[in-house]
């Protein structure tokens, strides 16, 4: 027992240092899940809620399902991670949000020591007709690059409904960072994915996201923000497809490139209605030197410099 408070506690720890606030895990009000390694350390659930967790190898089988009619507005808390140095953390998580449902959720994922760390998640996404999913996931790693975080998430957004999720890594080095998402939106649907990630040393991104309009009317929003210093490397693929009247989509990619870092953007547009339409939008360039001497003149040093502009564009 005394083992497994340390561990809970050094992931409050860390999972505070990422801008969460530990103590809403203790308040029986808000929805949470904590889940260190394969070992679900604290959970609950709130009435239209259910919460279905089991351990697997390497991991935890997790199953989320918002009742028809329940709303849930105040975020569910959810903090994934791994304390250790070395390890694996594998998460399967099934999201239902049934009919006239929704919820705001923010996810905290930490790995503060990661030396040797591979943080899988497959997720598969199914919501309802009029219902919303808010999902917004940060991630506070360790400085040594050691860690791979290669996450699925598939996904079908119901008639009137909405999905919209943020990724961001700015804490910490990313190591190797390679995301797919896979959304199909239906009639008067909308989904919106934005992703703000900070590269440095031999960091590796690669960001594939791909939507396809199948009903009428239906929105894509696909933004992405990444930021690349010494010699990361990146790739964002941005695809979206319309094949229903009136169906709009827009792909906005912008990559930030310093030292030797090599930044790649593949937007992919296509369109099989004559009343639909997908337009998009890529820019690779480099901070503003004359914004770094203005802060600097100020009284900051060029690393601090750089971080403010950084913070500034990944807001």
């Amino acid at each position: 027992m005394e083992e497994i408070l340390d561990e809970y506690k050094e992931l409050m720890e860390a999972y505070e240092k990422s801008g969460g606030v530990s103590g809403e895990f203790s308040n029986p009000k808000i929805p949470s899940i904590v889940i260190s390694g394969n070992k679900v350390l604290g959970k609950n659930t709130v009435e239209g809620l259910i919460l279905e967790s089991e351990p697997i190898e390497n991991g935890v089988s997790l199953k989320i399902v918002v009742k028809k009619g329940t709303k849930i507005l105040f975020p569910m808390k959810l903090c994934f991670g791994l304390i250790p140095r070395e390890g694996i953390q594998i998460i399967d998580m099934h999201a239902v949000i049934e009919d006239d449902a929704g919820m705001n959720a923010i996810s905290h994922c930490v790995f503060p020591n990661a030396e040797h760390i591979v943080h899988k998640m497959n997720y598969k996404l199914e919501i309802g007709k009029r219902s919303f999913f808010r999902y917004n996931e940060i991630h506070f790693h360790g400085e040594s690059g050691g860690i791979e975080v290669i996450p699925y998430v598939q996904g079908v957004v119901g008639e009137e409904s909405l999905f919209e999720a943020t990724f961001t890594l700015k804490e910490g080095r990313v190591g190797l960072f390679d995301t797919k998402y896979d959304i199909e939106v239906m009639k008067n649907g909308k989904v919106e994915l934005y992703a703000k990630v900070w590269g440095k040393g031999n960091d590796n991104i690669l960001i594939e996201e791909k939507v396809a309009l199948k009903g009428e009317n239906a929105r894509a929003l696909v933004k992405s923000k990444v930021v690349l210093q010494d010699n990361a490397r990146s790739k964002v693929i941005s695809d979206i497809s319309a094949s229903a009247p009136y169906a709009r989509g827009h792909i906005d990619c912008t990559e930030i490139v310093q030292g030797d870092a090599v930044a790649e953007a593949v937007p992919i547009v296509k369109v099989s209605n004559n009343l639909a339409r997908v337009t998009h939008e890529a820019a690779i360039g480099s901070l503003d030197s004359k914004e770094i001497e203005t802060l600097e003149a100020r009284g900051l040093q060029e690393e601090e410099a750089i971080k403010v502009l950084v913070n500034g564009i990944l807001r």
